[in-house]
């Protein structure tokens, strides 16, 4: 096992002003080569040729790890490009490797371009996994007025329109609002295995957006002029050469023309995206909002019905009463009443067994917190009544270490 740690060297423009700043989201399927592609940009912006490249530092913005086997010996070795951290996970097949959305930001010309790396989509861990990390992007993504591009990347050889393919995107085209469409921007990665073309994926994503444009009546464009065919090898060419591997010729001159071919996409990458109008963020936030906000209605709805389904009953006892005692009419129609109660601020409750208990009401069983962990807390982020949200860890009550409320047992203690 062969190890690289040498960072970036890429420095950002201090000087450039936030609506001058060019910001790109990244989204895709687990695995697809998101982080694969912000390594790549990074060395085709600093070396215009793969022999400059060779020879000048490589930069590895983001922890990533691949496994290469020498043609001639069959021997494995695994490549490791900086070091593991909370961001970033790659020991762990199938699940996101970026845990958490982060920005890069590169220098181009005299502005900023700013990549926001995001979680990938059909996380091995499931849908619950998958609703987190959207709700991480958006979060994220508020911090910023604007977005020019919002690339979604594919790999090129998907055989037919399986489930799996058919949620990641239409999950990704579900959380952007309709007025992104102009900035929607397709991306092809691992493409010298299709000899740099779509493959099978070109034919299915057409399918699938002509069954997006029938249902939901937006029409999302998928054109050359919007698509763009990238192969990232070149950057593990360099990784693979710089861990001391020597290649013969014919793989060098292989790597060559994935490198000539990818810097003229990521050029023609750049020009398209420089054309494109900014994107509010807060069209997409507002359009996440309402939708999560139908969705806190419905447990009050529901809640309303069974009232009103009770009060329905308790009239017809109290009409055969009537019916039976006339002097019970003067009395009135009883009813059962909803009072709503508004905290004056949010709390974090415990729903352990010795922090909870279930109680009667109404002959329906509901939860009565009998501790609360933190009763004023400001926690942003976290999702009203979320059961396990793990942004509940940084509330200052919580030991991140242990995940243990520390101040609310100093307290009993006392």
């Amino acid at each position: 096992m062969t190890r690289r740690n040498e960072s970036s060297t890429i420095k950002a423009n201090r000087c450039c002003r936030p609506e001058d700043e060019i910001n790109i989201l990244l989204m895709g399927q687990t695995g697809v080569g998101k982080s694969t592609f912000i390594n790549g940009l990074a060395n085709y912006l600093c070396n215009d040729t793969l022999d400059e490249a060779v020879n000048d530092r490589m930069q590895a913005i983001i922890p990533s790890s691949f496994n290469f086997t020498h043609s001639d010996t069959f021997e494995q070795k695994m490549i490791i490009i900086g070091e593991e951290n909370e961001h970033e996970k790659f020991s762990v097949l199938g699940q996101s490797g970026t845990q958490q959305c982060r920005s890069f930001i590169l220098p181009v010309g005299n502005r900023n371009l700013r990549i926001i790396d995001t979680p990938g989509v059909a996380d091995t861990r499931g849908l619950e996994q998958d609703a987190k990390n959207f709700h991480e992007i958006l979060t994220y993504i508020s911090q910023y007025e604007h977005l020019n591009a919002i690339c979604i990347l594919l790999k090129p050889n998907e055989e037919r329109l399986n489930i799996l393919f058919k949620f990641c995107i239409q999950e990704l085209l579900r959380h952007i609002h309709l007025s992104a469409n102009e900035n929607i921007i397709f991306i092809f990665t691992n493409i010298r295995s299709t000899m740099f073309a779509p493959g099978n994926t070109s034919h299915i994503l057409k399918v699938l957006l002509d069954q997006y444009k029938t249902n939901y009546q937006v029409d999302v464009p998928f054109t050359r002029n919007n698509t763009f065919l990238l192969d990232n090898e070149a950057f593990r060419f360099l990784a693979v050469r710089q861990n001391g591997i020597q290649l013969n010729d014919e793989q060098t001159a292989s790597y060559q023309k994935s490198w000539n071919h990818t810097i003229k996409e990521y050029s023609r990458l750049m020009g398209h995206i420089a054309t494109r109008p900014m994107h509010g963020i807060l069209d997409t936030l507002s359009l996440n909002e309402a939708e999560q906000l139908v969705r806190k209605l419905t447990r009050p709805i529901a809640e309303i019905a069974k009232l009103i389904e009770q009060n329905i009953q308790l009239a017809k006892q109290h009409k055969d009463k009537v019916l039976k005692n006339p002097q019970l009419g003067s009395k009135g129609i009883p009813q059962n009443d909803a009072v709503i109660v508004k905290f004056s601020h949010p709390r974090t409750v415990c729903r352990g067994e010795k922090c909870c208990r279930l109680v009667t009401i109404n002959n329906e069983q509901t939860t009565e917190y009998t501790s609360k962990c933190h009763d004023k807390c400001y926690l942003k982020g976290v999702v009203q009544e979320a059961i396990n949200d793990i942004r509940i860890s940084h509330c200052e009550v919580i030991d991140v270490r242990t995940g243990k409320i520390f101040l609310f047992l100093q307290k009993n203690q006392l």
